[in-house]
């Protein structure tokens, strides 16, 4: 469960839901690295060849940047002091998504896949934040919801509901 960087303190929870999305934005950085240096040495290779692997190399680098910027570097504070639930962009940049005692936890599902999300309890199914990964019905996905259960979501639920 360290792939959700959980942090909890007795006034604030960070928890880095999309933190698994690092290894994917690694790679595709490095590919796409690879490709724009040691392209250009392949002289051999075709005009419309080249041009085509710029582009992948393009394609690959933007997935990673914006992977990072709107996934990879988010987090969410949970925050006692202000009472208040704020989602953390890159450079700080806080959003304040709702208070403490409007949050509701639901599932969400999206192309078969069950996730958790947090949103305010009146409005919980029309905007919603997802705070976990996806979850499909096999052994492995279950045992892995199990432990998202025990470790992630019942210490939110506790530092939420604690005075």
């Amino acid at each position: 469960m360290n792939k959700y960087q959980l942090e909890i303190t007795s006034t604030e929870l960070i928890i880095r839901p999309y933190f698994g999305y690092l290894p994917k934005i690694r790679i595709f950085t490095f590919l796409s690295v690879i490709i724009f240096c040691f392209v250009p040495f392949f002289t051999q290779l075709d005009y419309n060849i080249r041009y085509i692997l710029y582009g992948i190399g393009g394609i690959m680098l933007f997935y990673a940047i914006y992977d990072f910027i709107f996934r990879g570097s988010v987090k969410f504070l949970f925050d006692k002091k202000t009472n208040s639930i704020y989602k953390i962009y890159i450079l700080s940049i806080r959003k304040r998504l709702m208070a403490l005692d409007e949050m509701a936890i639901i599932n969400t599902a999206e192309y078969g896949e069950m996730a958790y999300a947090i949103g305010k309890k009146k409005k919980q199914f029309i905007k919603n934040y997802p705070i976990s990964d996806t979850f499909s019905g096999g052994k492995k996905s279950t045992a892995r919801e199990t432990e998202y259960i025990e470790n992630i979501l019942n210490p939110i639920l506790e530092f939420v509901n604690k005075k």
